[in-house]
């Protein structure tokens, strides 16, 4: 696990833990019995991940396994067994699905090799490159490319293929990425990356399942307030597909009344340590909020456990500890961003991984169309930052009341 994985989670177990400081009879517990309902949804507020990467990674069945031996990557036979699959694919029946899995080539305790795969549909070509030796977090090791001509291969399709993904996909440590050529209605054959992720893990079918057990679980246990243990799982799931959907992969909202996952609003990388940096201290000040709000109702001794006086209006302590530092923050990014943009560093990297390589060696219109993916229409985009606010909202005026 690298740390955009590990920013990921984090942020959506805050997120979690966060939508239960909402509401009243929770706090009242967290304060007067010291209850641990907050765990509960930072817990689920990180489920949805768990399930997908301890357990549907593993159980997912794949049609083709390529598994490169280290000594000889052969990047020729996995780029000629990718365009066959893809062939395959083209074959099957609309709404079926070939997956293909690729495995990672491991040295030795902390050394592996790193290799890419792109495929390119304006060619109709799947490209592969071998390439350096790294280190277990991804650390490129100079000069260990091997020769050129040993490190790419290329084979052609034929189908119609779109990828929206759209740019070289990295394999390096750990586990390997999965790939599946979903044939569709109109004849196309569609790139899915990691199809097992975001699926019926990331429902809000699955959701609800859970805080209905939820609900009977604490209501044969005698808690008073099951509706608010629901409620406690319910909304932590519901949000981290919210946040997940605001990335570019999307959810299966619905399963399994749906089969395939939804198009993502493209708003942020889910590996963007900016937004993960501002979801995490947004939410760690509303906690901070609605702690000081419920310790002035339910604490004996308010004066003895809050921060500040409830004469403090919202308004002003989201524009005073969120908005203003937040923004300071980002001014100074697009300013840092703007100063390397106009003095580029010309001192070449000592080592390229496989997937810059073959970004580089792309046309100019081509390494355009990796940078600028398609999103949804400004509409979608806008209605789902309205989703989230409006949810935040109606849990911060109506939890005080349940």
């Amino acid at each position: 696990m690298d740390r955009a994985d590990l920013m990921r989670g984090l942020t959506h177990f805050v997120m979690g833990a966060t939508i239960v400081t909402f509401f009243a009879a929770a706090m009242q517990g967290v304060i007067e019995e010291r209850s641990l309902i907050i765990l509960i949804g930072a817990f689920f507020g990180l489920l949805p991940d768990t399930l997908d990467f301890k357990f549907m990674q593993y159980i997912e069945t794949h049609h083709v396994v390529i598994d490169p031996h280290p000594d000889d990557p052969n990047p020729q036979g996995i780029a000629s067994t990718l365009a066959d699959a893809i062939n395959r694919a083209a074959a099957l029946k609309p709404g079926k699905m070939l997956k293909v899995q690729l495995h990672t080539m491991k040295l030795g305790p902390d050394l592996w090799r790193e290799y890419a795969v792109f495929f390119d549909t304006q060619k109709q070509e799947v490209r592969v490159r071998i390439g350096p030796e790294c280190t277990t977090g991804r650390a490129m090791i100079p000069k260990t490319e091997p020769p050129e001509e040993k490190a790419i291969g290329v084979a052609s399709f034929t189908p119609k293929v779109i990828d929206p993904y759209g740019r070289p996909s990295e394999i390096a440590s750990f586990s390997g990425p999965s790939f599946g050529f979903l044939k569709r209605k109109d004849g196309i054959v569609e790139v899915v990356f990691l199809p097992w992720h975001r699926r019926s893990g990331h429902s809000l079918t699955l959701g609800a399942l859970f805080a209905l057990i939820g609900y009977f679980f604490f209501d044969w246990l005698g808690s008073p307030i099951p509706h608010i243990y629901a409620a406690a799982i319910f909304f932590p799931w519901t949000a981290h597909l919210i946040l997940d959907q605001y990335g570019h992969m999307g959810n299966n909202l619905f399963w399994p009344l749906t089969r395939q996952r939804n198009t993502g609003l493209g708003l942020v990388s889910a590996a963007d340590p900016f937004w993960n940096f501002f979801t995490i201290y947004s939410c760690v000040a509303i906690i901070f909020w609605n702690m000081n709000r419920y310790a002035h109702q339910f604490a004996a001794d308010p004066t003895r456990v809050t921060a500040f006086g409830l004469e403090i209006p919202l308004w002003y302590y989201l524009l005073l500890v969120i908005v203003i530092p937040i923004s300071i923050l980002a001014a100074l990014i697009v300013m840092y961003k703007a100063l390397r943009k106009e003095r580029p560093e010309e001192v070449e990297m000592p080592v390229r991984t496989a997937a810059a390589a073959i970004a580089m060696d792309l046309g100019a219109d081509q390494r355009l169309e990796i940078r600028e993916r398609p999103v949804p229409h400004l509409m979608w985009r806008i209605l789902g930052l309205v989703i989230l606010f409006v949810m935040l909202a109606g849990l911060y005026y109506w939890g005080g009341t349940l």
